[in-house]
């Protein structure tokens, strides 16, 4: 014998309807609750926040003959705006009929206007009930919205909403709400269908679904409850203004704003008590020697009156950085090694990201860091993302640690087997104070003695669980973990710090050294565009400068698509020898061993080569103060960070330096907004924040590598300030109740629970 399905008035308790499947509500059979499932709709608190995607006003109605006027002025109406492409319009029937063909059925409803009798109108139901067609009788007043065309053989509607029908003798048969919400398509549910299914889902248990964020919040900030926001969402009142409807369908109400909240508040509890934890764990403090007096406030330097105005640094710092540094520190340097030094000094593991345009000087403070923390006993940690990068660390950073006599030595997977053993061997006796190396330093046997500074340079290269990883590297002679320092060189937007790397302190260095001069940027379009590249090009090589000239691709492909083909960095080596000769050009791409890419780079280096074409593998952790001159070509299919990147390769030794982004062909809109924002500004703090809003926060630093959280009504791109009000929000509960022990704070515990259960708020790799 089948049990009978249960009613809502012998419901079970609130929180287990919730998680009771469709089936208990009216009208979802077992067939329909297989769709939904096939939806990933499992539950009806899944029916319940499965929001509309757009409204349908249908209030104000137009005259048939009027909509058809219309609809013949607008034959192809934006793809985008497809909410605004409906039309609701009503006439009187003339006939209705159900028609047969095979196995498909159909009803076919003429109508005929009152503002215009020669106005006529054929509505088709596909897949309809017969009675449709006895439902809507000759005579009668029926108020359809859809979408209107207009055909060769007349206007047309294909599977209308019906709003009303009022049959001829004035009885209404059916009324539908004024505003009607449109939802996502569930294959083989009728969208009318899924309307009822979740009207009754919000009747049954949206006053029940646990709110996020305490009522004490959301009083202060003003806003509606959860229930009240997901009620508005799925039934707008008819009183709203068309404005409100606009909204609505912009996504930017405040019922929307409230469902952002409440994720983002989420979001800001989740790095709070992250922090929390791990500002709980103990580090040795590495305190600056007994000289700890603040320096002189002239300084140090050429010019006392102009160094006095400079922020001040510990005596110990600047008397060892001045012994060390061939330049002096700039003011925003001078801040950021007096913020990590106190840092250091604490018993609580620093976590703290540090982040600066291109040839900002993060390597100078980076020296600071690891000076203090050899100091004080700790050894020290550098990691670079590739070799070569490793290596140029490497020769800016011992000629400074030989000054100061710190010990320190380079660790790739390219160092000789025996040199190895013996780095490893004076490692762990402690005679080595500070390594440089790639990911290689988190292989089995790399082990310090007393580890007390992690440095990880070019951060979003590298998942956040590694740089965990390498700091669980050697207990030391006291139990706690190391301070950590990450680097970037690629900006990132205040939404992504708050988010990505949420648990970490930044530190910006937003100036940069005094002489370093804007690099000039044109765009160069066709060939006008390359015979002037190619003269700049040839003025710099007789002017004994270097070149770079990047391509998007090694070779080409074996199957090119539409358009002119992309350039191809062998190729190109090639063209450019002939044209430039007897200029030197040499080929890097990532194809090529790695011994012979790095003796290429050599060469450019060394001044034996003079233009270095190349795919991106030199974005990072090139240095040719000799370079002048970077050429990308085919620019528009680069994204915005690479193409700063890249950049920012020229113009390291001062003087004027260009950068010419060649295009051919047609460029997309994202493309072409590219192009303009690098011509516009070197800022690479705005240039970060454009590339979120033309990318978005998943492709600008990668999901996996980020542990960037999963949002669906939040939006990173969108909501930088209510994403700073949320988080504020939450530092606060998080002060004041950190176990989230307190009664009012129950349903703030479930849904935070709820959220972060198996990485849903964060990846895997969110360490």
């Amino acid at each position: 014998m089948v049990a009978a399905r249960k009613s809502p008035s012998t419901a079970a308790a609130p929180a287990s309807r919730l998680a009771a499947p469709p089936s208990i509500l009216p009208g979802i059979g077992p067939s329909m609750a297989k769709k939904l499932a096939a939806r990933d709709l499992h539950t009806v608190e899944d029916l319940i926040w499965l929001v509309p995607r757009r409204y349908d006003d249908v209030r104000l109605v137009t005259p048939l003959g009027a909509a058809i006027t219309a609809a013949a002025r607008d034959r192809d109406p934006d793809p985008d705006v497809g909410a605004r492409a409906r039309t609701t319009t009503f006439g009187v029937t003339l006939s209705s009929r159900y028609q047969r063909r095979g196995r498909r059925g159909w009803v076919d409803l003429r109508l005929a206007g009152t503002d215009d009798t020669a106005s006529r109108l054929l509505v088709r139901f596909f897949n309809a009930h017969p009675s449709l067609a006895k439902r809507t009788p000759r005579g009668s007043r029926v108020v359809l919205s859809g979408k209107l065309e207009r055909r060769t053989v007349g206007a047309e509607m294909t599977n209308p909403d019906i709003l009303s029908i009022t049959l001829p003798g004035g009885v209404v048969d059916q009324r539908q709400a004024d505003i009607i919400p449109r939802y996502s398509d569930v294959a083989g549910v009728a969208p009318a269908t899924l309307r009822k299914a979740i009207a009754a889902a919000v009747a049954d248990g949206a006053r029940h679904v646990a709110d996020g964020v305490p009522a004490a919040v959301i009083a202060r900030l003003g806003m509606v409850s959860l229930a009240e926001a997901l009620s508005a969402l799925h039934a707008p009142a008819p009183t709203l203004s068309v404005d409100e409807v606009e909204s609505l369908n912009r996504g930017d109400s405040v019922w929307h704003r409230r469902l952002a909240f409440d994720e983002l508040f989420t979001l800001g509890l989740a790095v709070a008590i992250r922090r929390r934890a791990r500002r709980a764990d103990h580090a040795a403090p590495c305190p600056l020697p007994v000289n700890t007096a603040t320096e002189p406030a002239s300084g140090a330097g050429p010019e006392p009156a102009a160094a006095a105005l400079l922020p001040p640094l510990p005596a110990a710092l600047s008397g060892a950085l001045g012994r060390a540094l061939p330049w002096q520190l700039t003011g925003a340097q001078r801040r950021a090694v007096t913020t990590i030094s106190a840092d250091l000094a604490r018993d609580v593991p620093m976590n703290r990201l540090l982040q600066g345009d291109v040839g900002s000087g993060k390597t100078a403070v980076a020296f600071a860091a690891l000076w203090q923390a050899v100091q004080a006993g700790k050894q020290v940690a550098f990691m670079a993302p590739t070799a070569i990068l490793a290596e140029q660390h490497a020769a800016t950073l011992l000629p400074w640690c030989n000054a100061l006599g710190v010990r320190a030595t380079l660790l790739t997977a390219a160092t000789p087997r025996a040199t190895r053993q013996d780095i490893l061997g004076l490692l762990g006796d402690k005679q080595l104070d500070l390594l440089i190396g790639t990911h290689a330093l988190l292989s089995e046997g790399v082990e310090f003695a007393d580890l007390g500074l992690v440095i990880i340079d070019e951060q979003h290269r590298f998942g956040v669980a590694q740089r965990f990883d390498l700091r669980a590297k050697g207990e030391g002679d006291e139990p706690g973990v190391p301070h950590l320092l990450v680097m970037t060189a690629t900006p990132i937007p205040r939404t992504l710090a708050l988010t990505a790397y949420g648990d970490l302190d930044v530190t910006t260095i937003d100036e940069l050294p005094p002489g370093r001069q804007p690099t000039k940027t044109l765009v160069l379009s066709g060939a006008s565009g390359r015979e002037r590249a190619y003269a700049l090009v040839q003025r710099c090589l007789d002017a004994g400068e270097r070149i770079y000239v990047v391509c998007p691709l090694i070779e080409p492909p074996e199957s090119p698509g539409d358009g002119p083909p992309r350039a191809d960095a062998i190729g190109t080596a090639e063209r450019l020898s002939q044209t430039f000769a007897p200029a030197r050009v040499g080929l890097v791409h990532g194809r090529m061993p790695q011994r012979e890419r790095d003796d290429v780079m050599d060469r450019f280096r060394r001044g034996e080569v003079d233009i270095l074409v190349a795919t991106t593998v030199i974005e990072v952790g090139v240095d040719v103060p000799e370079a002048t001159v970077m050429v990308i070509v085919d620019a528009h299919g680069f994204g915005l960070a690479q193409l700063h990147q890249l950049r920012g390769r020229v113009g390291r030794g001062g003087g004027a330096s260009h950068c010419l982004l060649m295009t051919r062909g047609r460029k997309t809109p994202e493309g072409r907004r590219r192009l303009e924002i690098m011509a516009e500004t070197s800022d690479g703090f705005r240039i970060a924040e454009e590339d979120l809003r033309l990318r978005g926060p998943g492709e600008l630093i990668g999901v996996r590598q980020s542990g960037l959280p999963r949002l669906r009504f939040g939006d990173l791109r969108e909501h930088g300030a209510l994403l700073v009000q949320a988080r504020d929000a939450a530092e606060a509960v998080i002060a004041a109740d950190p176990k989230l022990e307190r009664p009012e704070h129950r349903g703030v515990r479930q849904v935070l629970r709820q959220r972060t259960r198996d990485a849903a708020l964060y990846g895997a790799e969110s360490g």
